[in-house]
């Protein structure tokens, strides 16, 4: 067995991170109050601060009164210090959002996919006009990117930055943070697009102060990220959350993924409209132009008592609420967050149809502890998700460069 011995310079790393995070999320706050939140001595928290100070990282903003003693110098992060992108690289778009360090939303440039066959030369051409065009918008130079996040569909070797397997393009094997760094040279990360969403609901969405829910992800595809103690789980190789690609039907109806009876081949978007061509083939919801539009409409006509669009909303519910009280057996979260484009949009309308056979299929000792929210953050959360997983690695002191070395001209 392994033992893995502590240095002192990885104890100063842990040290400074901790207090990084402490000060991030609790500013404007003191040294003295940094010392009783995290534990460590005021003379080693002195130090941390002078050198994140040194490094333009955090800056004195004042002072506050201390009841009767040394009035304390109050500390907060430079909001200027840098700024985050985050990439949502989704089935139908790719949005490309500018963040300052707090994650406040800068501007956002959105590209449509209008192809079934999507190659990835197209995507990382995408990708880097859109970060590149807002940075010439707000003009910030590239010392001042503390770290861009991509978060594509799929299964992702994160480590590695390779597209393992993206069944909506028949992607396989595709090492897209290569593809993308040759051309845009900045610190990059890329990671599954659920997962990233679910460490955003986690930090500054529904799950804000939860440490055990699960996200989930329902658009053209469906996914889910699984938070577990304060942390992603990813399982052994990263593809822990493909909640979507479970199995509700056995020799059901055929999944994009090449397996049948999945629950994104009942309850993605396009397996809605397809089955909504099926029963009704002159239906007026099918004259809507995109996927958006046609779930729009669906919701709408369902609201006005419309039995084809009822009827519709029921089976999806029935079918998230079959795989939503599943993963309650399984994780006994506190909470599930009904998330991505479709989920947000039909959220509302399909809420109390899920909960019902929710309560059907969860035991009832960890259904008592569990509840159901729709995303507070919008369409924009694995945008959002993605930049959240820069800011990470950028509290932790991660060196994003670091993970895949790229020889550039």
């Amino acid at each position: 067995m392994t033992r893995t011995v502590a240095t002192s310079r990885d104890l100063k790393r842990s040290n400074r991170s901790h207090l990084l995070n402490l000060l991030y999320f609790n500013e404007p706050t003191t040294r003295l109050d940094l010392s009783q939140m995290s534990g460590l001595s005021p003379a080693t928290v002195t130090k941390i601060v002078s050198e994140l100070i040194s490094e333009d990282i955090v800056i004195e903003t004042g002072v506050e009164d201390s009841q009767g003693g040394r009035p304390r110098t109050t500390l907060q992060i430079d909001p200027y210090y840098g700024y985050f992108f985050g990439v949502d690289v989704g089935e139908t778009h790719i949005y490309v959002e500018l963040f300052d360090i707090k994650l406040n939303s800068i501007g956002d440039i959105k590209y449509a996919l209008t192809s079934s066959e999507i190659m990835p030369q197209d995507i990382v051409r995408m990708i880097v006009d859109g970060v590149r065009s807002l940075q010439r918008g707000s003009n910030i130079p590239d010392d001042k990117v503390l770290g861009v996040g991509i978060g594509v569909p799929g299964v992702v070797d994160r480590a590695g930055g390779v597209s393992i397997f993206a069944p909506n393009w028949g992607w396989r094997n595709v090492s897209l943070l290569d593809l993308v760094q040759t051309q845009l040279h900045l610190p990059i990360l890329l990671d599954n697009g659920a997962q990233a969403m679910a460490l955003a609901e986690m930090w500054f969405g529904a799950g804000k102060g939860i440490n055990n829910l699960v996200v989930l992800l329902v658009g053209t595809g469906i996914g889910s990220g699984v938070i577990t103690d304060g942390k992603l789980y990813r399982g052994v190789s990263n593809s822990a959350g493909e909640w979507g690609h479970t199995c509700i039907a056995m020799n059901g109806r055929p999944c994009r993924c090449g397996s049948r009876g999945c629950i994104e081949a009942y309850a993605g978007a396009p397996a809605i409209i397809e089955q909504i061509r099926e029963r009704a083939p002159v239906s007026s919801l099918l004259n809507h132009g995109s996927q958006i539009e046609i779930l729009r409409a669906l919701g709408a006509a369902a609201r006005k008592g419309d039995p084809l669009a009822v009827g519709m909303m029921d089976e999806i519910g029935a079918t998230l609420g079959t795989g939503i009280g599943n993963l309650i057996n399984l994780f006994n979260p506190q909470l599930i967050v009904l998330g991505g484009w479709a989920g947000t949009l039909l959220g509302a309308d399909l809420l109390s149809r899920i909960q019902a056979i929710v309560g059907q299929v969860a035991l009832d000792q960890p259904l008592a502890n569990t509840s159901i929210r729709v995303s507070a953050l919008g369409w924009d959360a694995v945008s959002l998700g993605a930049a959240t997983l820069a800011l990470q690695a950028f509290l932790i002191g991660e060196d994003i460069t670091m993970r895949k070395k790229v020889r550039h001209p």
